[in-house]
């Protein structure tokens, strides 16, 4: 099917002219990419363009909700040895680099063994592995270190975001993956080839037509950077493009005036997130544990739902999701709203208030997305009323991630991941974790974590996990707050978005718009 031309005077003004093709697709994201390379860091600007153009081994998209955890990309098949440390990968054999080159299993072990020796974030997810193998080239036999229950999903997950498949013909002779004339010129084997960077704009691609999975819809496909969320609403409403993603959305407060417009459809999308509060523990209260359990105690949920979500949102009071119930221990629980209780904890813990009624300052952060905006301008006021001056810090996306990786902030609302598999808890909560923005470190956890992912039984893995959220809720370096619904905005006639049940397990990747199709030219 041939998508309908979305050709924007305004769009052509604030970008360089672009060819626009007779399918061409505008995505608007917030940041402007650091690189193009994506395996150096997490860039939020840089996921929508690379996940375009580079493959993955394995990966998965919003799919995960109904259960598919992890589906190939380069690898159309895998087994998994009995004791579950050898993996075995046989790849597409029609999978071709953008420069005409067959993609083999060295291109595999030559990126994966590279992200290992200059410590990546990927390598977070390869940390068990012992050795990469390639009897062939279209096989990758990858063996652990030891049992890994989680090593193909959180494989599958971190592939989101800088776990892409390089070309080793063009890349061996650079020094890592953050120097060269690839890096910001790449050469994938994903669904689109890279055409230009307009900095400050967009990035522009085409469709591959030899791409083995058989050429996307879309013919162009721009990302354009709208970092104001006011400004991309405004266009999406005045028809500039046809896709709002959920960080641009407005309050689901608002979702019923969209839901009466009958020229956009509401998409509404489970998860396996949350949304959360990350307490820097190096924070002269906050590394009190007085201190956060009446930060919990002050947090009103249901005031936050009904102003901010039009109590649209279920309250996390567990350190977890119900999208993943089974591994929920609902006897550790987060405390509910009782202002009176945290007045009270906050005097024990030596933080009394002072002559001008305050007990001590914290700054607020969090994402530049609606949902996280509204929560922490709810929580300044309810923390502010139990007398802690709290001060609300706005950043641009890229700017608020990189703070919270430098640890450079006091609470931060935050998505706190716990799947596909409940390993995602040492990510978030082991002293190590590459999540762990807190400064948090337990001893038992972390021998409970590495243990857990080892034992094949669930059973005895869900006593393991739980026992862990006990551990998380008692020492309280992060509060779950909601569990996370995405609310994103579509115009009638386009589909396959990856928010989407008909884009679910073929977008290839969160940001992937391979499955996307639109309106038909004829009508």
């Amino acid at each position: 099917m041939k998508l309908r031309t979305s050709t924007i005077l305004a769009a052509a003004i604030t970008m360089p002219a672009v060819a626009m093709a007779e399918t061409t697709l505008i995505m608007p994201q917030q940041d402007e990419p650091r690189t193009l390379s994506p395996a150096p860091s997490s860039d939020t600007g840089g996921h929508g363009p690379t996940s375009n153009i580079y493959s993955h081994l394995v990966v998965m998209d919003w799919g995960i909700v109904d259960g598919v955890a992890a589906y190939g990309d380069l690898a159309d098949s895998w087994d998994v040895s009995e004791d579950a440390t050898t993996y075995t990968f046989q790849l597409n054999t029609d999978a071709r680099w953008h420069d005409g080159e067959d993609v083999t299993s060295e291109d595999v072990k030559f990126t994966y063994e590279r992200i290992i020796e200059e410590g990546y974030t990927f390598s977070s997810f390869l940390r068990n592995v012992e050795s990469i193998e390639t009897p062939d080239d279209d096989t990758v036999v990858i063996t652990l270190k030891g049992p890994d229950m989680a090593f193909l999903p959180m494989m599958a997950q971190g592939a989101q975001w800088t776990g892409k498949i390089y070309p080793e013909h063009l890349w061996a002779d650079q020094d890592g993956f953050d120097t060269g004339p690839y890096v910001n010129e790449p050469v994938g084997s994903g669904p689109f080839t890279f055409v230009r960077w307009d900095r400050g704009s967009a990035v522009v691609l085409d469709a591959n037509e030899d791409y083995f999975r058989g050429a996307p819809e879309v013919d162009t496909l721009i990302f354009r950077t709208i970092p104001d969320a006011n400004v991309a609403r405004a266009e999406f409403e005045a028809g500039q493009f046809p896709y709002l993603p959920f960080n641009y959305a407005p309050p689901l407060a608002e979702a019923p005036i969209f839901e009466e417009d009958p020229d956009i459809n509401v998409v509404y999308t489970a998860s396996h997130f949350s949304r959360d509060l990350q307490l820097n523990l190096n924070h002269e209260a906050l590394g009190n544990q007085q201190v956060r359990e009446a930060i919990a105690l002050a947090m009103d949920r249901d005031e936050m739902n009904r102003l901010a979500f039009n109590n649209s949102w279920t309250p996390g009071y567990y350190a977890g999701v119900s999208s993943l119930q089974k591994w929920i221990n609902e006897d550790a629980r987060f405390p509910a709203h009782d202002a009176e209780a945290a007045e009270q904890l906050l005097d024990e813990a030596g933080f009394p208030r002072g002559d001008d009624g305050w007990r001590f300052s914290v700054n607020v952060t969090g994402p530049n997305i609606s949902d996280c905006t509204a929560i922490t301008e709810i929580l300044v006021r309810q923390l502010r009323d139990v007398g802690i001056e709290a001060e609300l810090e706005r950043f641009d996306q890229s700017t608020w991630f990189s703070r919270i990786q430098e640890k450079q902030f006091d609470i931060s609302c935050y998505f706190g991941r716990y799947g596909p598999d409940p390993d995602a808890y040492r990510e978030h909560f082991s002293t190590t974790g590459a999540r762990n923005f807190m400064s948090y470190s337990n001893a038992e956890l972390d021998e409970l974590a590495a243990e857990a992912n080892t034992i094949s039984d669930e059973a005895t893995r869900q006593e393991m996990y739980g026992r862990i959220q006990e551990i998380v809720v008692r020492d309280m370096p992060y509060i779950n707050v909601f569990e996370e619904q995405k609310m994103s905005l579509v115009r009638p006639g386009w589909s396959g978005f990856a928010v989407m049940p008909d884009g679910f397990n073929k977008s290839i990747s969160w940001f992937g718009v391979y499955g996307v199709t639109g309106p038909d030219d004829a009508e």
